[in-house]
């Protein structure tokens, strides 16, 4: 085995993690087995073990990972806007486009925080940090702006963006992206709006 093919095999860890994300997302991380898991990934249980202690460890890892990349796609995404509204405006683009991406199952973390309701599980607390992050950066943007009032702004972005995730089920990715794009130009024109 040359060096160039051993370097381009994942290592039993990030394949462990990468069968669970997917395994966790279709079935449910209850109802997802670490047996299943490294059956999937092609690794042994001590494996699995000798990287994450438990099964809620690799599940706060996964939600963590997916926080941080979907933080930083945020960030490149209002960075490119011209001005403070227009970061606003590319909050609310990142998101449509998110919406509309076929085949997504929903936001993996409200997924979660469905599965483990207890305010002191790992998950939880994941979750509910990612979403606290989430919506101070609409507050922080909102402020930048000049919006009337950041934080009400912030609610109800947050609640539209929930709300379009949600929708795609019963409107598709189309509508409930366009419906996202919409409300969320007329809640922002409205905030920046001067008496």
């Amino acid at each position: 085995m040359t060096g160039a093919t051993a370097a381009a095999k994942p290592s039993a860890a990030d394949r462990i993690q990468d069968a669970a994300r997917v395994l966790f997302e279709r079935q449910g991380i209850r109802a997802t087995g670490v047996e299943e898991v490294c059956r999937v990934a092609g690794a042994t249980k001590m494996s699995l073990y000798r990287t994450y202690p438990s099964k809620d460890a690799l599940v706060a890892a996964i939600l963590a990972e997916d926080a941080a990349e979907h933080q930083a796609w945020v960030e490149e995404s209002v960075a490119q806007a011209p001005d403070a509204a227009g970061r606003l405006l590319a909050y609310i683009e990142a998101m449509a486009v998110e919406v509309e991406t076929p085949g997504v199952c929903g936001c993996p973390m409200l997924l979660a925080q469905a599965e483990f309701r207890d305010p002191e599980h790992p998950t939880y607390q994941v979750v509910a940090r990612f979403k606290r992050e989430g919506h101070a950066k609409i507050q922080a943007l909102a402020e930048e702006a000049g919006a009337k009032d950041p934080a009400a702004l912030a609610d109800h972005v947050s609640v539209l963006v929930e709300g379009a995730i949600a929708a795609r089920s019963y409107l598709g990715e189309p509508r409930a992206a366009a419906s996202l794009r919409h409300c969320g130009a007329a809640l922002i024109r409205d905030a920046l709006a001067r008496p």
